[in-house]
């Protein structure tokens, strides 16, 4: 059996053309690991492919659940496991690309899926945004946990931290009490990460940002919003939407050149990020620098 492509990186490293032309290469189709292309209304804010590479290779999990639908890393592994067995009984082979680490990690190294539920999140959600929130739901996972043993990603992003405390307040324990054996990949696996030079990165951001903009994003923004994306429970996280909802109610940037800076700067971080999570959490990978 031919083993699975997965090809990772941060945003704008070139991912879905080299996925495209893989797929094309190994007669396989296209599995999208990416928490929010997976939403229809967001294709620009999140760059999801054009139409012409959608139609030139069969892809999955672009904009195909309503933005008011959920979307975590058990369902996108249980998804994906059935998506693949699917692909292989078609006689095709397999290429996964994106960017959300946790979700490919999940997938590759067979993580434990840890258990959700709606109810606690949504309490926990209610409790973030009361005040000293934040700081409770801290405390919470440090009567757990050491805090020097927190992961950072956890206390820099709001996402990860609730979902933290979800999975203690339903199991007693944190993720990463879960998640502490070795990490070996599944030899079905094949990873080729791709890390380009982060100043080249960092223009090549600015640019799309721009294109973006020219090509519709408030508009698109304007539209999701009005649609209740800030309420959702997934799609709400999408990079940018909320910065570009500022704007448009007269907060925040002041002029569409000022959110183009804002928006470009706050992808670079989110690529920063990306980059610093290929580097450790995926042992066995190929890198293409």
């Amino acid at each position: 059996m031919m083993r699975t492509l997965v090809i990772l990186g941060p945003t704008a490293s070139g991912k879905t053309k080299l996925a495209v032309e893989e797929a094309l290469a190994r007669n396989a189709e296209i599995i999208s690991c990416d928490s929010m292309q997976v939403y229809r209304g967001l294709a620009i804010g999140t760059a999801q492919p054009e139409p012409e590479l959608l139609a030139t290779v069969p892809h999955h999990f672009i904009a195909c659940l309503d933005i008011h639908e959920p979307w975590d890393v058990n369902r996108f592994v249980t998804a994906c496991r059935e998506k693949m067995e699917e692909i292989r009984l078609r006689g095709k082979g397999i290429v996964i690309v994106g960017g959300t680490g946790l979700y490919a990690k999940s997938l590759i190294y067979g993580h434990t899926l840890l258990p959700s539920d709606a109810k606690v999140f949504a309490e926990i959600v209610a409790l973030y945004g009361d005040g000293e929130g934040r700081r409770q739901l801290e405390a919470e996972l440090e009567a757990v946990s050491p805090r020097e043993e927190i992961p950072a990603d956890v206390l820099l992003n709001p996402r990860r931290l609730l979902r933290a405390c979800e999975v203690v307040r339903i199991t007693g324990k944190p993720p990463w009490q879960w998640h502490d054996k070795p990490l070996v990949a599944s030899p079905e696996f094949e990873q080729r990460i791709l890390l380009p030079d982060f100043a080249q990165l960092k223009e090549k951001i600015r640019l799309r940002t721009a294109q973006m903009l020219r090509d519709g994003w408030i508009e698109e923004a304007r539209c999701a919003i009005s649609n209740g994306l800030l309420e959702t429970p997934t799609a709400r996280q999408a990079l940018g939407y909320r910065d570009i909802g500022e704007y448009l109610a007269g907060r925040g940037a002041k002029s569409q050149e000022e959110l183009q800076e804002v928006l470009a700067n706050r992808t670079i971080q989110y690529a920063r990020r990306q980059i610093t999570w290929f580097k450790h959490q995926h042992p066995g990978a190929d890198f293409v620098f």
